[in-house]
């Protein structure tokens, strides 16, 4: 069950803007590998820019506010856009950022935070994702080289949204797969067309004899092959498995480039401890 929206954010006293409040299970290993991908990548960056003049991009379409509080301490954590920018301008910097939220307000402090850490170059687009998306594509430049970090709250991720970034030849993107509400809810999403979304033409890799965890597995890998049958997509082997304290797998982190460099920098960086793993 979803937590009332009262309990998912308060102020930041320091700005006085919105900020999230989250568990504690799986935030410092995607933002570490997003700082570690970010950094190895930034001399192919420098190229782009410095030598064919080609702007460099991120993209974040489920931003949030752009800081967080981990529930129940004091810790507070930047958002995945603001770890991408201080990261990116302590080494080269990307020329543009594009930022979406369905939700206005926490798209406007997402802004403000990436204003305050000296970006200026950002495109913000309040929407779902699936709407956004498209704006977000003609933000970039065609012949650039771009990074999107997609990070959704649950399941409910369009192949839509990552066919429709994938339209830009050097666009990588790192896909936040949520394997619990995946593994939760595979029957109900099967049913109420969450899953022809996230998976189009999933019907053609289950059959009526296959247990619920073969089922589980056939849709991934009709997922992840569809990225590199139909989106011309090279998907590395290395697939983070993200866990929570029980050690349930929350998340999976699935890299896609058309590159072999970017495949070869995430599968260098990508292997930070246990949490990895190879499906």
């Amino acid at each position: 069950m979803a937590k009332p929206k009262k309990d998912q954010y308060d102020i930041d006293p320091g700005d006085g803007l919105k900020r999230g409040i989250i568990g504690a299970w799986g935030v410092e290993d995607k933002h570490e590998r997003l700082q570690k991908y970010i950094f190895a990548s930034h001399a192919a960056r420098r190229k782009f820019w410095r030598e064919y003049g080609k702007e460099t991009g991120f993209v974040d379409l489920y931003c949030g506010p752009g800081r967080a509080r981990i529930r129940e301490t004091d810790v507070i954590v930047d958002g995945s856009a603001v770890v991408a920018a201080k990261t990116s301008e302590a080494c080269t910097p990307f020329q543009r950022y594009v930022i979406a939220d369905i939700d206005k307000e926490l798209l406007a402090a997402c802004e403000s935070r990436l204003r305050a850490v000296g970006v200026s170059n950002v495109c913000a687009l309040c929407g779902p994702a699936e709407e956004t998306v498209r704006p977000a594509v003609n933000a970039l430049h065609k012949g650039g080289l771009n990074l999107a970090f997609i990070d959704p709250f649950n399941a409910n991720l369009p192949f839509s949204v990552i066919e429709t970034l994938g339209e830009l030849n050097r666009m990588d993107q790192l896909i936040h797969f949520s394997v619990m509400d995946y593994r939760r809810n595979l029957s109900t999403m099967m049913q109420d067309g969450r899953l022809d979304s996230l998976a189009p033409g999933w019907q053609k890799a289950v059959s009526k004899t296959m247990g619920v965890e073969e089922k589980r597995t056939a849709v991934f890998l009709h997922w992840k092959g569809l990225l590199e049958s139909k989106l011309r997509y090279k998907v590395s082997d290395t697939i983070v498995r993200v866990r929570g304290p029980n050690r349930a797998e929350i998340y999976w982190l699935v890299f896609a480039s058309r590159h072999d460099l970017g495949g070869k920098l995430w599968g260098e960086i990508a292997n930070l401890g246990p949490q990895r793993g190879l499906i």
